[in-house]
């Protein structure tokens, strides 16, 4: 056989060349091969994995079990959930190191990375180097994964008022902490705060009785209240259910280039999320396979999923705002208070709006694909009991007082009275969904003691009839106390305008 002509060599190379690239274009456009630009080190395209893979950033968490059940452990592994039934592969990385993992994300090593939307306005500063990051998955609500733990001495929210606190400054545990100082109008700066690295060496302060309380999370609190005599959790999101919740961040330009495989991975995440809050087989797999990637033992995943929910497709509709029926804590709601009181706190400085920084894109897909997995149900608002006597007398954990002006003899709201309300008290009542409000009518000491009595209910009941009727709130949640004069002759204020109008909102738990 004849050699080849030179003419012939240059037209199969050609061909050749024309064959890979077509080859390259069709993996990409069917969304097989990964569109980032750097997908051969992700493990996408001709010279790695077959399917793209992408590099997801965690921590010691068990918020994180369902993605690590998802991927069948921390690395890419082809016979993973996310492969086999979404075509993607996912690296999941450990970043206790906050730092180490942000600059991570910055640098293109991390694709995504777990933030908490509460403590997010810290990082994204309009001078800051985060400008080009989204928040774009909601991943779960902390519901008794993180508490405050107080010695025996401190029974209220207002015994903490001048104390040591040991809490970790601009994350989820001071977002706990300012908001549960908020339900017994307490300033920030009316508290002693020692400043830590984490939850870890806050338990570790209180343990060593350095520290009147603390701010941390399962299992430390446990931890804390078992080595220190007389000591509690005085409150945990258990009741505070809508104020911390994880989340997932990356680049603009990632998500605005990688946006079929990104909903791959939300679509899946949101159907591990699913496993996980009706499953209890998937979770015990699960706690394997997390026990096996983060160093724990099996108890410290099963045990923390408990305190847990998962976000499910209609949780995210809910929090992006695209549920226009939905009255309960959006993402919007908590990132932007927590803007303006972290800004106050000198901890960022001009943090860029809610607007800016979400990217619904996402979710929005999958809710027009109407095909995620699972049960995706919103989560139902929370119910409750009808309140025993016990509870009805149980001391309360804190106290909020409004004053609300009534017509004389009066227990009609005013559009006044309903305005406060809506500003002062209602954000609260959304985000510690999981504890009963009492609500106490007050009135001076002139006139007959009964119908002193008899009205400040009524004024009591008429608080609670409007934020049942107005925010869907479980009428079995309130407690409604008409206190007459009491307060008034036991303050030594008799006939004092001031008391008479105040109504308080206290916080009680089961």
């Amino acid at each position: 056989m004849g050699s080849v002509r030179p003419w012939v060599k240059v037209a199969l190379t050609i061909l050749a060349v024309a064959v890979i690239a077509g080859g390259i274009i069709y993996l990409r456009d069917s969304g097989i091969m990964s569109g980032s630009s750097d997908s051969g080190k992700k493990g996408g395209g001709l010279f790695g994995n077959k399917m793209p893979t992408y590099t997801v950033g965690v921590n010691t968490y068990a918020g994180f079990t369902p993605i690590i059940w998802l991927n069948g452990g921390l690395k890419p592994n082809e016979e993973s959930v996310i492969a086999k039934e979404y075509g993607v592969m996912l690296n999941i990385v450990i970043q206790d190191d906050f730092i180490a993992g942000r600059n991570g994300l910055k640098k293109g090593e991390v694709d995504m990375i777990y933030c908490t939307a509460d403590a997010l306005p810290t990082e994204m500063s309009e001078s800051g180097d985060m400008t080009d990051v989204r928040h774009f998955m909601l991943l779960n609500w902390s519901r008794g994964a993180d508490a405050i733990v107080v010695n025996r001495f401190i029974n209220t929210v207002a015994d903490l008022k001048g104390k040591k606190v040991a809490v970790a400054e601009g994350t989820a545990a001071h977002t706990l902490l300012i908001n549960t100082l908020e339900t017994n109008e307490i300033n920030p700066d009316e508290i002693t705060l020692v400043k830590v690295e984490n939850g870890i060496e806050a338990a570790q302060m209180f343990k060593a009785m350095q520290v009147d309380a603390c701010v941390t999370w399962s299992p430390d609190d446990i931890d804390c209240v078992e080595a220190v005599k007389g000591a509690k959790v005085l409150i945990s999101t258990k009741q505070a259910t809508n104020i911390i919740c994880d989340g997932l961040i990356a680049k603009e330009e990632f998500l605005d280039k990688n946006q079929a495989d990104v909903a791959k991975i939300v679509s899946a995440i949101l159907y591990a999320n699913a496993k996980m809050n009706d499953d209890p087989a998937a979770v015990r797999e699960a706690a394997t396979y997390f026990a096996k990637g983060f160093g724990t033992d099996e108890a410290f995943c099963i045990e923390g999923v408990k305190n847990i929910r998962f976000a499910t497709l209609g949780d995210e509709l809910n929090f992006y705002g695209l549920n226009t029926s939905y009255t309960g804590v959006k993402g919007d709601d908590l990132y932007s208070k927590m803007a303006r009181v972290y800004e106050s706190l000198r901890l960022t400085k001009k943090p860029m709006p809610w607007r800016r920084v979400s990217y619904p894109k996402i979710v929005e897909t999958l809710e027009q694909a109407g095909n995620v997995k699972g049960n995706q149900a919103a989560e139902a608002g929370a119910t409750f009991t009808k309140a025993t006597a016990e509870v009805e007398h149980k001391e309360a954990i804190s106290n909020k007082k409004l004053t609300i002006n009534f017509g004389v003899n009066q227990s009609i709201l005013s559009n006044d009275a309903k305005s406060l309300i809506d500003q002062e008290f209602v954000s609260i009542a959304k985000q510690f969904s999981g504890a009963r409000i009492r609500v106490e009518g007050n009135t001076d000491n002139t006139g007959n003691y009964n119908s002193n009595v008899a009205l400040s209910k009524q004024r009591a009941q008429s608080v609670v009839d409007y934020l049942v009727r107005e925010y869907q709130f479980d009428r079995n949640r309130f407690i409604v106390v008409g206190n007459g004069p009491k307060h008034a002759v036991a303050n030594n204020i008799v006939g004092s305008d001031v008391n008479y109008r105040t109504t308080d909102f206290q916080l009680v738990t089961d």
